[in-house]
């Protein structure tokens, strides 16, 4: 064999090598990703609702609208309030409700947020302990995520694992597992985990960030096998040449 040959062999099979160890790495990259069946943005909330039957007389908020702790939502008149009031059993004044110089219960907010739904308006009768609306709590977006994983990919779920969240527009924010319901189908586990993101920002990402927005979670599986352990020293040796 030639000079020339051998050196033709000695690179090609350092390319063999080299490409084999590759996909060898996108692989079990690969296999350490779990992408969720369907993700969307969630966020708690807190019902609104009077103690006392009666008329709506006024209703200062819409669906959209941002309310503060104290805010008025609702004025309400009731007769059964009255009666109350007349016989010396008016409620107390709490940072639910109130009763007004008129006579007049106010609803108030409790938390600052976002009003999502109402099921009360101006001219509309209430009933007592009925729900009146429902607030978006103010900085309590989440993602709540299904995933159909295989026994041996659940029990690779690690405390807290990373999540990358795709929104729609293919922007990522980094997130992680708060929470994992599971239920068992068919030998898979159907899990339903909830994602914990401080980059979750409501109106961030031109009102993308917002509850109900579709989005994909990549859930980030442990991954303690040998190629995991030699592509991990590697970046360390290449951060530590960057620094």
């Amino acid at each position: 064999m030639t000079w020339g040959n051998r050196i033709r062999l000695f690179f090609g099979l350092i390319i063999v090598v080299v490409g084999a160890a590759f996909a060898t790495y996108h692989l079990n990259e690969s296999e350490a990703l779990a992408a969720s069946s369907s993700a969307q943005i969630a966020a708690k909330t807190y019902d609104v609702g009077s103690p006392y039957a009666g008329l709506v007389v006024d209703q200062p908020i819409e669906i959209g609208d941002t309310v503060e702790t104290g805010d008025p939502l609702f004025v309400i008149d009731s007769a059964a309030l009255q009666h109350d009031i007349a016989i010396g059993l008016g409620p107390a004044s709490s940072a639910a409700s109130e009763v007004d110089a008129d006579g007049h219960l106010v609803i108030r907010a409790t938390g600052p947020g976002v009003v999502r739904q109402l099921t009360a308006t101006r001219g509309s009768f209430v009933q007592a302990s009925g729900q009146l609306a429902v607030v978006e709590k103010a900085e309590t977006l989440y993602v709540l995520a299904d995933y159909v994983l295989s026994p041996k990919e659940y029990a690779r779920i690690g405390d807290q694992a990373a999540v990358t969240i795709v929104l729609p527009n293919q922007q990522q924010l980094s997130g992680h597992v708060e929470r994992v319901d599971v239920t068992t189908v068919a030998n898979q586990a159907q899990a339903t985990i909830t994602i914990a993101s401080d980059e979750l920002v409501a109106g961030d990402a031109n009102g993308l960030v917002t509850a109900g927005t579709p989005v994909t979670a990549e859930l980030h599986l442990t991954n303690d096998g040998v190629v995991t352990t030699v592509a991990d020293s590697v970046k360390r040796y290449l951060s530590g040449i960057r620094l």
